[in-house]
């Protein structure tokens, strides 16, 4: 598919799948092939490889680019492949999005840097993610995580990125509605945001987010499309009801 293509159907419910190992400490592989499988064949509007569920910040570049080869022939069009590809320089970052782009990513997420969060501040971020998109012919998406990074990557840092041909959208991941309002409101339409909880994955369809990636939809997988489905059916107090379930 074409950029603009993977762009039109940024949208629905992804799941960010968890990296398998052997008792060797190696990928599995038949294991992650099989749950790949599962997923596409659940209906999943794409899937996310090395993302925080996946382990990414502990994946060797090795490990990474592995699990881009084997899940590409996995997975049809439609149906998106995202890659986290994010790493502390934008050299690197850069390095290996273009690695997992050769190898079949639909996408590249990549994670706000956070070793020395004293100097991330909004011209450094800007500076980043700019170049990122720059350098790679895939959309990239800004990967915000402040729980576990430490860095919180303001509405409007986010709201000019957005208006970089190549800064596609955002996974939101703190898990904070007033945050996600704001950052639609200051953002560039046709960004996309997407959910990066569970516990606001149906306030965040409302306020028109343009989807999810959902860490409990790798064991509850019907039940998180499900809530999508009724979302776009109107149904809103059984998807509600849904929500209540997940949330234990």
């Amino acid at each position: 598919m074409t950029s603009k293509q993977v762009l039109a159907h940024l949208t629905g419910v992804f799941v960010p799948v968890v990296t398998p190992f052997n008792r060797r400490g190696d990928i599995d592989e038949p294991g992650f092939r099989s749950n790949i499988r599962r997923y596409v064949k659940a209906g999943f509007n794409g899937v996310l490889i090395a993302g925080s569920t996946g382990e990414g910040p502990y994946l060797a570049e090795g490990e990474r680019l592995r699990l881009v080869e084997l899940a590409r022939p996995l997975i049809p069009a439609p149906q998106l492949l995202l890659v986290g590809t994010g790493v502390e320089t934008t050299r690197q970052t850069i390095h290996l999005s273009k690695e997992a782009v050769k190898r079949g990513a639909d996408l590249l997420l990549v994670l706000t840097p956070g070793y020395f969060k004293n100097r991330m501040d909004s011209a450094a971020l800007t500076a980043h993610f700019s170049a990122v998109g720059d350098a790679v012919r895939r959309p990239v998406l800004i990967y915000s995580i402040p729980q576990f990074t430490g860095i919180h990557i303001d509405p409007v840092t986010i709201g000019r990125l957005s208006r970089h041909g190549n800064v596609a959208g955002l996974k939101e991941s703190s898990g904070n509605m007033e945050f996600l309002r704001e950052v639609l409101k200051k953002s560039k339409a046709g960004f996309r945001v997407l959910a990066g909880s569970a516990l606001i994955m149906l306030d965040a369809f409302q306020a028109k987010a343009a989807g999810a990636v959902l860490g409990p939809a790798n064991y509850i997988p019907d039940l998180c499309l499900e809530i999508y489905r009724l979302y776009r059916q109107g149904d809103l107090e059984t998807a509600r009801k849904l929500q209540q379930r997940i949330i234990p």
